[in-house]
């Protein structure tokens, strides 16, 4: 007898609660067995056990309520991502997923795996914070926060850089067949800081709408804690939230009482975007042949600005007015 199958046979019994005897179970077979019946009769056994636990498994998700299984599903979530197990988390979303920024799965899949080759060590913190439940779909918002380290040090300054982002995103799951699949996201919110060196320190305050409509004009600022005796130059751009990512470029600013400040234009590309700003801290040091200045810390932040197109037959209010008006009138006649 196989020894492997024996092993499986005793160990799926004592599982199901069977004293088992081994010496007795092998003197109890019929000494006129070939080996081919007793591998037949073993492999038998096993398939029925494993339908039997699958069964078991299929009747237990539909015990659990939809919110337990749902909050079970974002463990998991959590769970992969430490890991970075993209392969796990890819089951976890439906093949038809889009999100809010136009990416679908095989994007997002991508951004994932180029942000893994520039971070790493990250660890999460995913909070389910409210559960919809309408028969087979689910609308659950989360708030995840996430700290990590750049895989490679800033060029010049020999210091790796340190990640934190916080985003607030709203899920829309499907069932399909017995399990929960991510089929939509719609980020809500989202800042990201990056800092290096002596901006590790420093306390960056973005400000920015959440939303705009395409081609508003709309203002972003920054308010920081620099330390003593250092030079601030800083700059504000608008970045669509494409990939792979474009950055636009603007000229460097003097900060003033630690606070720079800028009026910008959405973009009219049907994009989200981002409000990026950059800060440069420097150091003057004198030498006798000249004034050297060091760059010592680099702090990146950026705030997530969606931007909602308007449509070209949204009426106005004197229309709306008008219309009401004239739909009065028509009432009027006709009684």
């Amino acid at each position: 007898m196989n020894k492997k199958c024996l092993i499986l046979i005793i160990s799926l019994l004592t599982l199901a609660g069977v004293n088992v005897q081994p010496c007795k179970a092998l003197s109890a077979i019929p000494q006129n067995y070939d080996n081919m019946t007793v591998e037949t009769a073993c492999e038998d056994f096993e398939n029925q056990e494993t339908d039997r636990i699958k069964r078991v498994s299929f009747r237990d998700k539909f015990r659990k309520s939809p919110e337990t299984q749902i909050n079970n599903f974002f463990k998991k979530y959590t769970k992969y991502s430490i890991k970075g197990d993209n392969e796990k988390l890819k089951e976890l979303y439906s093949e038809n997923y889009v999100n809010n920024d136009g990416f679908d799965k095989a994007t997002v899949f991508k951004m994932m795996e180029a942000a893994g080759e520039v971070y790493k060590d990250v660890k999460y913190n995913i909070e389910v914070q409210n559960i919809s439940v309408d028969g087979n779909s689910a609308i659950v918002k989360v708030h995840e926060k996430a700290v990590g380290v750049t895989t490679k040090p800033m060029p010049r300054m020999g210091d790796n850089g340190i990640i934190n982002s916080d985003i607030s995103y709203i899920d829309y799951l499907q069932k399909e067949g017995t399990d929960w699949k991510i089929t939509n996201s719609n980020v809500l919110s989202e800042k990201v800081e990056l800092k290096y060196g002596e901006a590790k320190n420093s306390v960056l305050d973005i400000k920015a709408p959440e939303c705009v409509t395409a081609g508003a004009e709309y203002e972003v600022s920054v308010n920081t804690t620099t330390p003593d005796g250092v030079f601030v130059v800083g700059s504000i751009v608008n970045d669509p939230i494409v990939f792979p990512q474009r950055q636009n470029k603007d000229v460097y600013r003097a900060l003033k009482n630690d606070a720079l400040a800028r009026v910008i234009k959405a973009n009219t590309d049907g994009n989200n975007e981002y409000a990026t700003v950059t800060l440069a801290i420097t150091r003057a040091k004198v030498e006798p042949a000249a004034v050297v200045i060091n760059m010592t810390g680099m702090a990146f932040a950026m705030k997530r600005v969606n931007v909602f197109a308007l449509k070209n037959n949204i009426k106005t209010e004197e229309e709306v007015n008008g219309s009401a008006k004239k739909s009065s009138k028509e009432i009027s006649k006709r009684g």
